[in-house]
């Protein structure tokens, strides 16, 4: 348990700097004592960090606050990137810990380094784009989105660029004007062999995430989003994705999803999960930990059900959600041959 008195401690974010406590009375002899205690760690001279679990929730805000404060101690001519600048916009982090927080030069030496929890990335073919947020100097939504499809894999970028389309921040011209302005630089090819997997329609980290594991496993990729109506055309509800030639759909949440909510939504939920299987839709549904724990048993059990299934006997209709501007496979057929980089 945090045991800093309580005035300052609830003004404190998870991470924080030497600056933050002192202005809120915190000596320096007080930091040394709390971290002997094991109540807060030393990240870095100047900066701590709270002792133990982290929520999923504030991740992205305690990675924000250091980013500041790393980019703070570097000075002018840096700017927040590739992950950490994810982080700044919104976008989704990937799973378990946040990581060393990244920078870009954007104005003097160009030089990568690394250095304990920082890694500094340079630019020397061309301008970084950036743009303020919250004071933060950052590279701009199609720089970071960019960044993140050339170092990553899909795991973790597809759900950032996802979420990017959705939320109307970029869209695909704009990352592969950007990527076509990185012709030189490393992960490239994997850039572009990663773009269809890109669906801006899906509305959260975990189907994102779930679409990519399909992939991975040689599922075909259901149609995110679909609405359900009934053979009267009346509305039954919208699922997280359907293999629309096998009449199969399914839910990404589970029960967990309305842990806080009354009884009755979750009945009313059932009763509507129960309404599309009386119109012949098979239905598979899956949370995290299902994934994560036993990636077989989904893989079988999808697999299962979309055989199982029959567009004949599927007795209401699926209304497709518009793909423009939220997809690459369009743009990407225009695209001559990507020829593997040379870094």
């Amino acid at each position: 348990m945090f045991r800093m008195s309580t005035a300052p401690a609830v003004h404190l974010s998870q991470v924080f700097s030497r600056a933050d406590a002192l202005a809120l009375g915190i000596t320096d002899l007080g930091l040394a004592g709390l971290v002997r205690r094991g109540e807060l760690t030393r990240l870095r001279p100047g900066l701590y960090a709270r002792s133990g679990p982290d929520d999923p929730e504030s991740r992205a805000a305690d990675h924000v606050a250091e980013a500041r404060a790393g980019l703070s101690r570097r000075g002018p001519g840096h700017a927040v990137s590739h992950l950490s600048a994810a982080a700044v916009f919104g976008l989704p982090l990937p799973l378990g810990p946040a990581g060393f927080v990244h920078l870009t030069v954007v104005a003097g030496t160009p030089r990568s380094r690394r250095s304990p929890r920082t890694i500094v990335h340079h630019c020397d073919s061309g301008p970084t784009r950036t743009t303020c947020v919250d004071g933060l100097e950052v590279t701009s939504v199609a720089r970071t989105v960019a960044d993140c499809l050339r170092l990553w894999g899909a795991r973790v970028s597809v759900p950032i660029v996802d979420a990017a389309l959705r939320a109307g921040l970029v869209s695909p011209d704009e990352i592969l004007t950007e990527l076509d302005a990185q012709r030189r630089w490393r992960g490239r090819p994997r850039a572009y062999q990663t773009l269809p997997l890109v669906d801006g329609r899906r509305e959260s980290w975990l189907e994102s995430y779930a679409f990519v594991l399909f992939n991975e496993w040689g599922l075909e990729t259901p149609t995110p989003q679909l609405v359900v109506l009934n053979s009267r055309g009346r509305f039954l509800g919208r699922i997280d994705g359907g293999w629309l030639s096998e009449a199969t759909v399914l839910e990404l949440d589970g029960r967990g999803k309305y842990a806080d909510r009354p009884d009755e939504a979750w009945a009313l939920e059932k009763s509507r999960y129960d309404a599309m299987g009386n119109l012949g839709l098979e239905r598979v549904r899956f949370g995290l930990a299902d994934l994560l724990r036993r990636p077989e048993e989904v893989r079988t059990e999808i697999r299962d059900r979309r055989a199982a299934g029959s567009a004949a006997r599927f007795s209401g209709r699926f209304v497709v959600p518009d793909p423009t501007g939220l997809t690459f496979s369009p743009v990407l057929a225009t695209l001559d041959p990507i020829k593997p980089s040379s870094m």
